[in-house]
């Protein structure tokens, strides 16, 4: 199975977030790009899973297929900054499936409650855990192929090459 994670610049973050890091962010401020994207993950992947933010999902849900689930990444830790007064302590994360699961597998949850990935050195970094979690909705196994759209911090891409040989994500966290 062909599988595909993507971890854009969020909708209208891109040059402020990401500008400075890469010369095709700004064009994620854009939501033809992201109508783009999800165009792509639809043709080319089996199954995938697509990260955004809660202010983007109703623009990004409706470019999607309709077989597709939103399931929820919950921040139990978030940086609350001055005169905010609504913080955003989850992430959706969109999943297209194409394997289903078996009675003999453990019931996935749509949701993750896991702290933000910390000192990883690149905005937006996600922990091993959350990785984990997307590998096991989209019920991949250890010979499919895996592609990390959005390297970043290439966390995603060192949690399957880990997940893949069961190393438990635990033993990938640097605190």
């Amino acid at each position: 199975m062909k599988a595909a994670y993507a971890d854009p610049p969020y909708l209208g973050c891109g040059q402020k977030h990401y500008g400075a890091l890469h010369s095709a962010a700004a064009d994620f401020d854009d939501p033809e790009t992201h109508r783009a994207l999800v165009e792509r993950l639809s043709d080319e992947y089996d199954c995938w899973a697509l990260s955004l933010h809660e202010p983007s999902l109703s623009t990004i849900l409706n470019m999607c297929p309709t077989d597709v689930r939103v399931a929820a990444w919950v921040k139990p830790f978030a940086s609350f900054k001055a005169n905010v007064t609504r913080a955003y302590t989850w992430e959706p994360v969109i999943f297209r499936f194409s394997r289903n699961r078996t009675r003999e597998q453990d019931t996935w949850r749509d949701h993750l409650s896991e702290p933000i990935a910390m000192r990883k050195g690149f905005p937006g970094a996600k922990p091993a855990k959350f990785a984990y979690w997307v590998f096991e909705g989209l019920n991949l196994e250890p010979d499919d192929t895996f592609h990390d759209l959005f390297l970043g911090s290439g966390a995603v891409t060192e949690a399957w090459t880990k997940w893949r040989a069961r190393i438990a994500p635990e033993q990938l966290e640097i605190v």
